[in-house]
């Protein structure tokens, strides 16, 4: 099942009186495509074809559901007559009022992507002029969305995930409001560990990079003067150095006898980089 049909799913759950089904019919009847004087809708969600047909009968509006199959799918459309509506349009200046007016524009005409993917929801309005209507409902009752157009429809839409559970709140659909910020911290935790385990794989690689580099001049010290070369300290490092090159500079210098802080480690290990450079110099020179 779509995000978008759980969203509807819980819509459809909300009961309400006389008045309320009214407001909820009013948002759908707003939301419905005209032509001819008929108005209709089509959605893949039975529950909300059902919700919408058994609302407008409970308030003796006409109207007829039917469905159909097209590519496998079956649309579900409920239809009525223009002339059974009420030309005044319904005072949504109430907060629980405007909710339940959005509820039915949204089972008519919303659409919400898989928050796993993305935070998108979509109201689809078809013309301008309703859009920007409904968009200044939206503003007026403290929350935002944003007007497009595709395919010559036009559209209001949300991306931020707050802003998006914050208006299924508004509408009555709590537990997907609840489970786009439970995937949201979800998403979040999981990023900080990525980024916590890339930082550790990356610091790790420098380490043995660096750890490479020192026992490559460590054993050309070794293979061309001896282990003698070095003094005692120098010596202690050298091989732990080369017993252990996945050990961070203070690891070592806990392992030293008497141990010693990072910054002499890597004093002592730039002491003998320094040795190599000169003998390795050297050596070029005799060549």
């Amino acid at each position: 099942m779509s995000f978008a049909s759980e969203i509807k799913n819980e819509l459809c759950k909300n009961e309400s009186d006389k008045n309320q089904l009214r407001l909820l019919c009013m948002g759908a009847v707003f939301a419905m495509n005209e032509d001819d004087g008929k108005l209709s809708f089509r959605t893949e969600c039975r529950k909300a074809a059902d919700y919408i047909e058994q609302s407008m009968t409970q308030i003796k509006i006409p109207c007829k559901k039917s469905s159909i199959d097209i590519r496998g799918k079956t649309l579900y459309s409920v239809e009525l007559s223009k002339e059974h509506i009420s030309p005044d349009f319904p005072d949504c200046s109430d907060d629980d009022a405007f909710g339940i007016f959005l509820r039915g524009v949204f089972l008519v005409c919303g659409g919400a992507g898989d928050p796993e993917k993305g935070y998108q929801l979509e109201i689809f309005l078809h013309t301008e002029e309703k859009c920007r209507k409904l968009l200044s409902m939206i503003e007026e009752h403290g929350m935002s969305a944003k007007l497009s157009w595709r395919r010559g429809s036009s559209f209001l839409y949300i991306k931020e995930s707050e802003k998006i559970s914050d208006i299924l709140t508004f509408m009555g659909a709590m537990m997907q409001a609840m489970e786009i910020m439970n995937i949201k911290i979800f998403k979040e935790v999981r990023n900080n560990v990525n980024r916590s385990v890339n930082c550790e794989a990356a610091n790790l690689n420098k380490t043995v990079a660096a750890a490479n580099i020192q026992a490559d001049d460590i054993e050309y010290i070794f293979s061309t003067r001896g282990r003698g070369y070095l003094s005692e300290e120098l010596l202690q490092v050298a091989d732990i150095r080369l017993e252990n090159r996945e050990l961070s500079l203070s690891d070592i210098g806990a392992m030293l006898e008497p141990p010693i802080s990072r910054s002499g480690v890597n004093h002592r290990l730039k002491k003998i980089s320094d040795i190599a450079g000169k003998l390795r110099a050297e050596d070029s020179r005799k060549e």
